[in-house]
């Protein structure tokens, strides 16, 4: 009987709040706007070899350009902070590597290869 009430309580769980109480890095909300960190802790190797891109530069219409991670120092006490390096490919020419800032602002993306442009 103990089973079946405890069984009953976690039906009335709702996926919002096991949202809220997770710590795990890949149970979040897919919708929210992700800071550089977080969009790239769920690929191996901390997401070095990735290309992303700000939001900011996608409003602005700016869509050839992207950063390459190349390498990546997360915190060790919280994951979603940290410095991340990567070569800034702007307009399609390529530069030397550099620490990305603004890597802790809302709004990263995966940089769509392939497409024309980049984004559609």
């Amino acid at each position: 009987m103990v089973m079946g009430h405890i069984i009953d309580e976690l039906g009335k769980i709702t996926a919002k709040e096991l949202l809220k109480n997770s710590t795990y890095p890949i149970i979040k909300d897919s919708r929210k706007h992700k800071n550089l960190f977080e969009l790239i802790n769920v690929f191996p190797n901390y997401g070095v070899g990735l290309k992303v891109a700000p939001n900011h530069w996608i409003q602005k219409g700016i869509r050839e350009s992207y950063f390459e991670i190349t390498k990546v120092n997360p915190r060790m006490k919280n994951i979603n902070h940290g410095k991340a390096f990567g070569i800034k490919v702007w307009k399609v020419l390529n530069e030397n590597e550099e620490r990305i800032h603004g890597a802790l602002k809302w709004g990263w993306y995966r940089w769509k290869e392939g497409r024309i442009g980049g984004w559609n």
